[in-house]
């Protein structure tokens, strides 16, 4: 049978021990600064197998990632597999941090304030789930919004403009998808210390 003062120290465990999961806690700032740079270095590593796809085939170009994007935006008359375009090339990039900065402040979220995963093995477990995620949110939720997906993909009413064929996507989003895992880990601060007193 406990006594008052066993109960007492129950109780004072418990809260020093969700003190203790409260400082492994990012802050907003954090959170945000997290992120965004997980979440662009992400991105610059998914382009690559979309760029190394585009560069050896004699028919495309290698900065079609971009273009695809101001041509899904505007009208594939910004798109082309035979000339760069310098400003469909800046607006694309744009457009595609938005995106990649975006889904890293989501992952963080949910890795941080969901999970409390601050190690780079679990980490890497979420980024292969949220590779998924981002491929279906981004295959069949954000691209048929304009044009079908052209030119991200091939379209029955435009069969010849596509960055690259839809086994080169799933290698890009598996490449994000850890990616971001990974970039999160590593950019995420370091949890604050705490010594059982309070003090942190």
């Amino acid at each position: 049978m406990e006594t008052h003062a066993d109960q007492s120290d129950h109780r004072y465990l418990r809260l020093t021990e969700a003190t203790a999961r409260r400082t492994t806690r990012l802050t907003p700032a954090e959170w945000i600064e997290t992120g965004v740079g997980a979440g662009m270095l992400a991105g610059l590593v998914m382009t690559l197998p979309l760029l190394l796809w585009d560069w050896a085939k004699s028919s495309h170009l290698a900065l079609e990632l971009p273009t695809a994007a101001t041509a899904w935006l505007f009208g594939l008359q910004h798109f082309s597999h035979q000339t760069y375009r310098f400003w469909p090339i800046v607006l694309g990039f744009a457009f595609l941090c938005v995106y990649w900065g975006a889904s890293g402040v989501a992952f963080t979220g949910i890795a941080d304030r969901l999970y409390g995963i601050t190690g780079i093995g679990k980490s890497l477990v979420l980024g292969a789930a949220w590779s998924v995620v981002n491929y279906i949110f981004f295959w069949y939720v954000l691209l048929p919004i304009a044009r079908d997906g052209a030119p991200f993909r091939a379209t029955v009413s435009s069969p010849a403009l596509f960055v690259g064929p839809d086994w080169v996507w799933v290698v890009a989003f598996t490449a994000f998808g850890l990616a971001v895992g990974a970039f999160y880990a590593l950019l995420r601060p370091p949890a604050s210390t705490f010594d059982g007193n309070g003090d942190g």
